[in-house]
């Protein structure tokens, strides 16, 4: 089989044994893929670690075999080179988020190069941005949503509705079961989901809202995607950002 060069984006780095880690990427051409990469304690395998960071954008000639669940990740290189997303520490609380997000609900192999594309552009912004990242998380997630496939129905919303998370629309009575939004929450729906990763520095939120807006998008994912329930970082973002 032909070497092919991938580019990935670092969602997970887990040991496998002294020898190796095993190296989890999100790639544009293939989807989530994962690799056995050298853990090395030499000045090469300090220079290698250095390079695979959460959330860092690499490139490697990769020679798949579809006979291996773990594939080698050989020489690799930077595509991008973060300038603050390692430095800041809020922006690090944030790294976290998005890479342990990405990974659980990247279960599937197939490739995904819109939502590529969209979580490469949004550490982008992440990256260039001077201040003002309390709601980015927020924002990746709304504009998430879209390539998940569960964005909101709230067309015709009316003042009193509820909205239903697990039909994912809003509705005039209130749902049966638990997972549903009150009027006064569903009332913000329209302005929350405008919310974008160029925009949501704009957005103010009182004590304690921005925590609650969290928990409730989490919810909304995990009712559709089971895998994202009991994610870890939420409890770093909330020190960070209370």
């Amino acid at each position: 089989m032909p070497i092919e060069r991938v580019t990935g984006i670092v969602t997970d780095i887990v040991r496998h044994n002294d020898r190796h880690n095993i190296v989890t990427l999100f790639t544009r051409s293939r989807g989530r893929v994962s690799f056995l990469s050298p853990a090395g304690s030499g000045k090469a395998g300090r220079a290698r670690n250095a390079r695979l960071q959460l959330l860092s954008i690499v490139e490697s000639d990769v020679n798949f075999r579809e006979s291996r669940n773990l594939q080698t990740l050989g020489a690799i290189n930077l595509h991008t080179i973060w300038k603050d997303l390692y430095f800041n520490p809020v922006k690090g609380a944030v790294v976290m988020f998005i890479s342990e997000f990405i990974n659980r609900y990247l279960r599937e192999s197939s490739p995904e190069p819109l939502l590529w594309d969209y979580v490469y552009l949004s550490l982008s912004n992440l990256d260039r941005r001077k201040g003002g990242v309390a709601n980015f998380h927020l924002a990746f997630l709304i504009g998430f949503l879209h390539f998940a496939g569960i964005t909101p129905d709230i067309t015709g919303i009316e003042e009193g509705d509820y909205f239903d998370m697990q039909a994912g629309m809003a509705v005039a009575e209130r749902p049966l079961h638990k997972n549903f939004l009150y009027p006064s929450e569903t009332k913000m729906l329209p302005a929350l989901l405008r919310m974008n990763v160029n925009n949501d520095h704009l957005f103010r939120f009182k004590s304690g809202e921005r925590r609650e807006t969290l928990r409730k998008i989490l919810q909304y994912y995990s009712i559709h995607f089971p895998g994202l329930s009991n994610l870890k970082s939420p409890e770093i973002l909330t020190e960070v950002f209370s």
